[in-house]
């Protein structure tokens, strides 16, 4: 039996209509706005806004995509190899349980191996947001199928800001083409993008600035 919360807030329905350009659009949104490309090419960013010799350049970048986003990736595309998730989104909600504890998992590793090599705290408060945006979507992810893509995208854009890139604020006008994607391919509703975008608009900053303080 449904409980109440997923009676009022029902998962979307896969799409029936044949292919189109628009459908091609909307796979190629979801594509490059997948989570494990966003955390990759934010991390990298961060650390070329911090300037450092190219020693520091490749650890801090090497370790914050591994343990963000390959590893993690990895993992969803082997369980995905064995059948136990239908694709490399994990787009079926009782699915993603692995899949986020191994996220977590190997973030926490990488956040523990940046402070212990001496990265900058901008680089390792942003590794804590993705630990906390990572956990609050797991959270809501064991009642209530939440969009992934648009948490991630948030956070990151958020990111990007407080760290330095302060006209990224203006990339959030992509979260909509992003909760568009996702709705018209059938992934999720308006709601389940909405919802991330504004809890993660919120755990971004508080999780940056006081990991930030915690570290002076």
């Amino acid at each position: 039996m449904r409980n109440t919360f997923t009676t009022f807030m029902p998962d979307p329905k896969p799409p029936s209509e044949p292919f189109s350009l628009t459908r091609a659009a909307a796979f190629a949104v979801s594509a490059v706005t997948s989570p494990f490309v966003v955390t990759a090419v934010t991390v990298t960013l961060v650390v070329l806004l911090l300037r450092p010799t190219l020693p520091q350049l490749l650890l801090w970048t090497g370790i914050a995509v591994l343990f963000g986003a390959v590893l993690p990736f990895c993992f969803v595309f082997y369980m995905w190899r064995m059948g136990r998730v239908t694709d490399c989104h994990v787009g079926v909600r009782e699915q993603r349980a692995w899949p986020f504890v191994v996220a977590i998992a190997s973030g926490a590793i990488g956040v523990g191996l940046l402070y212990a090599t001496g990265a900058p705290p901008p680089l390792v408060a942003l590794g804590v947001v993705y630990l906390v945006v990572g956990l609050s979507l797991a959270v809501v992810s064991l009642q209530w199928k939440i969009s992934v893509h648009s948490g991630v995208l948030t956070a990151a854009i958020i990111s990007l800001t407080v760290v330095g890139y302060h006209q990224a604020i203006y990339a959030l006008a992509l979260v909509p083409l992003v909760m568009w994607a996702r709705r018209y391919r059938g992934k999720h509703t308006l709601a389940q993008g909405l919802v991330p975008l504004v809890m993660v608009a919120i755990l971004t900053p508080l999780a940056y600035y006081g990991t930030l303080m915690l570290m002076r």
